[in-house]
């Protein structure tokens, strides 16, 4: 972990603790376990591990982890510590992908001298691997992500004019309506 992403990250939380506690009562969990707030936040913004295994480990419930993160994801400031993060992530990861594909090559080549015999384990690693490589890149990429734009933009003058277009068809059909009526003596 960088020293330097390590004191923005307190510096931050500490900060984040600051708002938090001036803009909520003095019943919010920022003022009654300050403490556990930061050490919440702090998770949020680096997760280390799991949120599901960090609340098991610091007695933490679903509630007060996501109450905490709704108010840290509300925050600029976040996103720019969160992508800092990510930053030295996907140093680690670009190793890592070297590393990978040194595997690939010698796993290949044992392939095909007949070291490894191929069955259906390890086609299922094989594929299962593959699978996560291009989980990996929807992400880096955003291909993962659906965006739906839905745009239907009516100035004022096509508004004024469909709803005098609308009263005109009403009026006729209340005159075509009147028309028909027959009086009986």
């Amino acid at each position: 972990m960088s020293e330097e992403l390590s004191i923005d990250t307190n510096i931050y939380v500490a900060k984040a603790l600051k708002v938090a506690q001036d803009t909520h009562g003095t019943h919010g969990w920022c003022h009654r376990e300050p403490k556990k707030w930061a050490l919440v936040a702090q998770h949020i913004t680096q997760q280390p591990c799991s949120n599901d295994s960090f609340r098991r480990k610091h007695k933490i419930t679903k509630n007060f982890y996501y109450d905490v993160k709704t108010e840290l994801m509300a925050d600029p400031e976040c996103q720019m510590i969160r992508n800092a993060w990510a930053a030295e992530i996907s140093s680690v990861m670009f190793e890592g992908l070297d590393i990978h594909r040194t595997i690939l090559n010698k796993f290949g080549d044992a392939v095909e001298t007949g070291e490894i015999e191929v069955d259906e384990n390890v086609m299922f690693k094989s594929g299962k691997s593959l699978q996560a490589l291009n989980d990996i890149h929807g992400k880096l990429t955003g291909n993962n992500i659906q965006k739906h734009v839905v745009e239907h933009i009516v100035s004022q003058e096509e508004y004024e004019s469909k709803a005098d277009e609308l009263k005109a068809k009403i009026a006729k059909a209340k005159a075509a309506k009147e028309a028909e009526v027959i009086e009986i003596d």
